[in-house]
């Protein structure tokens, strides 16, 4: 794939991420209607055909972009004319968070639901303001986090540009100077953000990116997340690249 094109298709993945959420979910939920429920007349039609091929694109589309050309990569010795991938940071959930779209988007669908029923807005089902509702919103912000995490699954790493680290973490995205980082380390989680980010990904997290900034500040980049050599090779990159400046 040409490296303006791959480009163009990186920084639209939130919006690809979303046609995949639609396609799986509608495709889950009109199957599960008409194959998986008993005693009940929901015929097949022409929708399911149509978010099967949605899907099988998207599907093809993704696994262009999770297979990057050298074009695109950060190169080991620092050496990169425009903006580039630190592809081992972060590798260990960028295809789980893509895998998990097409279920997300069953999630996605049901999102809206649990609040007003815990209001009691279904006059068949009772209101729980003591107890429902409290879960309700728990649930409720819960799911919309793991769908906006999942839109930036594929975007979700490190990138270094000629002027700029570009961290795109779970939630945000964050951009480190070049000329203000003093030292990049590979390290070990404290416990409470692996306690936070091992039961939100459901895997142990352990190793990720640590940046020394001019003023002594010290940010942990999430985003870098993943099995220690990835990380220790990333680290190896990024330090490369901001000798490049020196």
């Amino acid at each position: 794939m040409p490296p303006t094109l791959y480009w163009r298709l990186f920084h639209l993945s939130p919006i690809i991420m979303l046609v995949g959420m639609a396609a799986g979910g509608l495709l889950i939920i009109r199957s599960i209607l008409v194959w998986g429920v008993e005693d009940t007349d929901y015929p097949f039609g022409i929708d399911i055909p149509i978010a099967a091929v949605v899907l099988a694109v998207w599907g093809c589309v993704i696994a262009a972009l999770l297979t990057p050309s050298r074009s695109v990569l950060a190169r080991r010795d620092g050496v990169n004319e425009s903006a580039a991938l630190v592809w081992p940071l972060g590798r260990r959930f960028r295809v789980w968070m893509v895998i998990a779209a097409p279920v997300c988007g069953l999630l996605a669908a049901m999102t809206p639901f649990p609040i007003p029923v815990a209001l009691g807005w279904d006059p068949e089902i009772p209101a729980s303001l003591l107890i429902g509702l409290p879960f309700a919103i728990v649930l409720t912000v819960s799911s919309v986090a793991l769908v906006w995490m999942i839109l930036r699954g594929v975007m979700h790493g490190v990138e270094i540009t000629p002027t700029h680290l570009v961290a795109r973490g779970y939630f945000v995205t964050r951009r480190y100077p070049r000329d203000a980082i003093v030292s990049v380390n590979a390290v070990t989680l404290k416990w409470w953000p692996n306690l936070v980010l091992s039961t939100l990904m459901k895997s142990e997290v352990e190793h990720t990116l640590q940046l020394s900034l001019v003023g002594g500040k010290e940010p942990v980049l999430y985003a870098a997340n993943s099995h220690e050599h990835d990380v220790e090779v990333g680290a190896e990159i990024v330090r490369a690249w901001r000798q490049g400046a020196e």
